[in-house]
């Protein structure tokens, strides 16, 4: 008898379906970035670039939508010029002498098939949390061709209003729209 339930205990075991492992894939910031642009004026659309402090994708390659994603950036902007960005840093803007960077915390990951994917979180920004939608396209999941350790590659875009988040000075005459575009890189150890 107690042969056969250690026998069916081991059945069991062995029919169960296999768990995949969640990976953490670090950002890799030298090939990550984010770049959120808006209307000048009408005369043109001036872009900013945020360095990424950190970021993390828990995944299973085979089951993206199971995917946590979390990223903290530095919120000073690189405008490329030190007097534009000294003042995106004041308090109607960025106000970055209480708010140094920025969060995003994923909530949900849906698939639309073909690497396409909507990835739902909380954007948090000068202290404001307001959710936001991500569409983002699977470049490529597989080993790094150098070291062999497994790497995700997506391209993301969204938008958001800059007032929903304090941010409207000059509204509408300098873009109440903020665009992002997100390229990331990101690999296992």
């Amino acid at each position: 008898m107690r042969k056969s339930s250690m026998f069916c205990a081991l059945a069991a075991f062995a029919c169960a379906p296999l768990q995949a492992e969640s990976l953490n894939y670090q950002f890799d910031t030298a090939h990550s970035q984010v770049h959120a642009s808006l209307s000048h004026l009408g005369f043109s659309t001036s872009t900013a670039r945020f360095a990424i402090k950190e970021g993390v994708i828990v995944a299973d390659a085979d089951e993206l939508t199971a995917a946590k994603v979390s990223v903290v950036l530095n919120a000073a902007p690189d405008l490329g010029d030190a007097t534009w960005e000294d003042h995106m840093g004041a308090e109607k803007w960025f106000n970055l002498a209480e708010h140094q960077e920025i969060h995003f915390e994923s909530t949900e990951v849906t698939s639309s098939g073909d690497g396409q994917f909507e990835i739902v979180g909380n954007l948090t920004l000068r202290g404001v949390t307001k959710p936001v939608t991500l569409q983002a396209k699977l470049n490529k999941a597989g080993p790094h061709p150098f070291n062999q350790k497994p790497r995700l590659g997506f391209s993301a875009t969204t938008s958001f209003k800059r007032s929903d988040f304090g941010m409207a000075e000059y509204v509408p005459n300098v873009g109440d729209e903020v665009l992002v575009r997100i390229e990331v890189e990101a690999g296992a150890s």
